[in-house]
């Protein structure tokens, strides 16, 4: 696998939502590199965590004429930190599961977080402003092109894709127009060689 990676964990601030600004919601974290801390709004006190990632998304970032928001410049955020768009979080997050995938590896991308939280702006993004998703499909089909381009008759390509959704302890299929009343099955597969 690619730079030995195993897991690789991020988490992101998303701007407030307009329930959040009519309440006057006061900010509670602040990051610095991969360091996002969060202060206790009742006493002031906070307690540091350290991931791979910490996205600062909550403001600081500028709106080109297309639509896509960029980052604004330094010293956006708190404690300095800049704005991340969707290129940056593609670039250290999708970019190498799709390398993974490249060489052969099973990938899988995970996104938790509770309701509104803004896994679906990370993961599928709206209109200019694409998610992981969209962007490594667009990558997935640029390579084959530049594959059939290179050598025509060596290659043969099969892409497949799922994206799943655990909601309330139920499975479901994103992509499929019904699903199973109850989610779908979970079950292990057990293979025993003797």
């Amino acid at each position: 696998m690619a730079d030995g990676e195993s897991v690789r964990v991020a988490v992101r601030v998303r701007p407030f939502n307009q329930r959040e600004k009519d309440r006057d919601s006061k900010l509670c974290v602040r990051m610095l590199g991969p360091t996002t801390t969060v202060i206790n709004p009742e006493d002031g006190k906070d307690k540091s965590f350290t991931f791979d990632f910490s996205y600062w998304s909550h403001d600081g970032e500028r709106m080109r004429p297309d639509g896509y928001n960029e980052c604004g410049g330094e010293g956006m955020g708190t404690d300095g930190a800049t704005y991340a768009d969707q290129k940056k979080v593609f670039d250290d997050l999708g970019q190498g599961v799709l390398n993974n995938a490249y060489e052969g590896y099973n990938s899988c991308l995970f996104a938790y977080g509770q309701t509104g939280a803004g896994k679906s702006y990370s993961m599928v993004g709206y209109g200019v402003n694409k998610g992981i998703v969209p962007i490594s499909c667009d990558e997935i089909f640029k390579r084959i092109e530049e594959q059939k381009a290179s050598s025509p008759d060596k290659y043969q390509f099969q892409v497949t894709i799922q994206m799943l959704e655990i909601y309330n302890e139920q499975v479901r299929d994103l992509f499929s127009k019904t699903n199973p009343s109850g989610g779908l099955k979970v079950g292990s597969h057990l293979f025993f060689m003797l």
